[in-house]
């Protein structure tokens, strides 16, 4: 194997393992547990080759949203990210989460609402960002605990309801917001 290559393997590893949670900012009403349950649900999103390891986080018939794309079930979840980050493709994403909010809260569920910056990084330079907004439903037990523990089929709903600007790359360089 080439040196190029391993360095081009280790390189989207690294890129798929990037969450930054530095500007991560919770409000009162937001469990401490979902900063590392945020955290390793997008480094599942993260990795292109991801399937199973991304969709054990949903319920059986949990959904991904993305701009009005509505993807239900393990199947369709995967093929719907596949189509954003394709598994053997050369694009990478880093989620920069920031404010996070309670969206709403039910006897069921709890809605955690999440602002930040996405940076989409493509093999050969350029890498660009947007701003989004995304909403996470998560069930409770029947004592109304929320379920953060990842990989555990508690995500109701990922719903990227804001990614601006919608396109990828965006014309916004990284670095620049």
């Amino acid at each position: 194997m080439k040196l190029s290559h391993v360095i081009t393997i280790l390189s989207s590893v690294g890129a798929a393992a990037a969450v930054e949670m530095a500007r991560y900012a919770a409000a009162s009403d937001v469990e401490p547990a979902f900063a590392s349950y945020l955290k390793e649900l997008y480094a599942s999103a993260e990795d292109a080759s991801a399937t199973k390891t991304f969709t054990d986080f949903f319920t059986p018939t949990g959904q991904l949203l993305v701009l009005g794309h509505v993807a239900t079930g393990a199947g369709a979840i995967v093929a719907l990210k596949q189509q954003l980050l394709p598994a053997a493709g050369t694009k990478h994403w880093n989620h920069f989460p920031n404010v996070t909010t309670v969206d709403s809260d039910t006897a069921g569920q709890k809605t955690h609402q999440v602002l930040g910056i996405i940076e989409t990084r493509f093999d050969g330079g350029n890498c660009s960002q947007a701003y989004y907004s995304s909403r996470f439903t998560v069930t409770k037990d029947t004592a109304g605990a929320v379920q953060m523990a990842p990989h555990k089929g508690s995500l109701v709903t990922y719903d990227d309801f804001v990614v601006d600007p919608p396109e990828s790359p965006t014309h916004i360089p990284c670095g620049k917001i």
